[in-house]
């Protein structure tokens, strides 16, 4: 027997009543289990409620309140459960904590087989990652025998991880030209369609920011010029159109050279190519030798509007980066037509919005230019002698890691 009534006693067995012939460690147990199991259960359902309940349709993560929600119940009870358990099997009985196992029970058991599941299929997710980790180091070090024994061990989920196209980018930034070589010989293409996981952004060190470049691109700004043989027979239009913008911006004439001689047209338009004018490009790096070039040599046609593009290129750039050669360019494109004085941003002009972002030293370049101050409203002639009387505040240029240089 597990338990006793108080004697004399014969009513309902769920009554207050009943008593377990239990030893003092399984009765410290009881004390100690049934309080704490009310606490987590209780707990869990106030938590899990208010998460579950609260609006989750914004953000970055919508739905994440519902989801914690859920998880807060799930553990909650499975926990619950669990001592409501070690309870039943030191002998304490009573028929509301059979019902109250046999309710908790589905719910408990849901929860815990998916959470296996989670920890199985994270751990499955781990090893791929891993997997790929070992392809990624093979590739890194250009090691083709390496690369086939890390492919060869490659699970599907590993697989479904990147392709033999992102493989090639990753050889391109290791500058591994023994594998890139293979991986081309095996198919291997610089593509926008192609799905690149690995893309990386690229940084100067001036503190510019070239967002996903495609291989061809980041060939481009290693300087490595075998792979840039390499890879041009099997990059699509954008993607050489997108390395010659590249070299522009970076202000790397001879490469631009080289990359026209080996068949990407410098005029824009073509089938596939990007849109912008080669000097909207430079403009983007403030490209002192680039620009020069396509403004006196003239290989391609430059229209008033693409100067104006150009124009705004160059503000862009002085948005992000302080360099004293972006009063070289601009006094380069005015001299070639370029009018600063025209509209910008919805602002009247060029001026109107450095004052308006209180942009000391853009300002100091447009005035330098020749701008036309007189057209400023009263409000803003105030704000620009304002400005220009502040204090120069100095422009945090970040060098990272692994930056690249302009020009060279």
């Amino acid at each position: 027997m597990t338990g006793y009534r108080v004697a004399g006693e014969h009513g309902d067995p769920d009554d207050h009543s009943y008593r377990c012939r239990c030893s003092p460690m399984k009765t410290l147990m009881q004390s100690i289990c049934l309080p704490a199991s009310a606490v987590i259960l209780a707990v869990s359902l106030i938590v899990g409620g208010l998460l579950a309940a609260s609006p989750g349709n914004g953000g970055f993560f919508p739905g994440l309140g519902a989801a914690l929600g859920m998880q807060a119940l799930g553990a909650g009870n499975c926990l619950s459960f669990f001592l409501n358990a070690v309870c039943w099997g030191s002998g304490f009985r009573p028929r509301w904590l059979r019902l109250l196992l046999l309710i908790q029970a589905v719910p408990a058991l849901f929860y815990a087989g998916w959470a296996v599941s989670a920890l199985w299929t994270g751990g499955l997710e781990q090893s791929a990652y891993a997997q790929r980790r070992a392809i990624e180091d093979a590739i890194g070090k250009d090691d083709l025998p390496a690369l086939l024994r890390a492919r060869e061990a490659c699970s599907k989920r590993c697989q479904a991880l990147s392709n033999q196209h992102d493989d090639l980018l990753v050889a391109t930034w290791a500058s591994s030209h023994h594998v890139a070589t293979y991986l081309v010989g095996r198919g291997a293409r610089v593509s926008v369609g192609n799905w690149y996981p690995s893309q990386t952004d690229l940084r100067t060190c001036e503190g510019s920011y070239i967002p996903n470049p495609m291989p061809l691109s980041v060939a481009v700004a290693k300087r490595d010029m075998d792979m840039m043989r390499l890879l041009l027979p099997v990059s699509d239009a954008y993607a050489r159109s997108e390395a010659l913008q590249l070299a522009a911006r970076l202000d790397r004439l001879d490469l631009v050279t080289f990359l026209s001689s080996n068949g990407i047209p410098l005029q824009r338009g073509g089938p596939g190519q990007r849109g912008d004018h080669l000097l909207v490009a430079a403009a983007s790096g403030a490209a002192m030798h680039v620009g020069k070039w396509l403004l006196t040599a003239q290989p391609v046609a430059i229209e008033h509007a693409e100067m104006q593009k150009a124009t705004e290129a160059l503000y862009a750039f002085m948005d992000n980066v302080q360099v004293a050669r972006s009063l070289d360019f601009a006094r380069m494109l005015k001299a070639n037509g370029a009018d600063f004085n025209a509209a910008f941003r919805g602002e009247p002009s060029f001026l109107d919005e450095a004052i308006r972002t209180k942009r000391k030293d853009i300002a100091q370049v447009l005035l330098a230019v020749g701008v036309d101050s007189s057209r400023l409203s009263p409000a803003r002639v105030a704000a620009l002698s304002e400005l220009l009387h502040e204090p120069d505040k100095p422009f945090y240029n970040a060098r990272t890691e692994g930056c690249f240089e302009t020009g060279v």
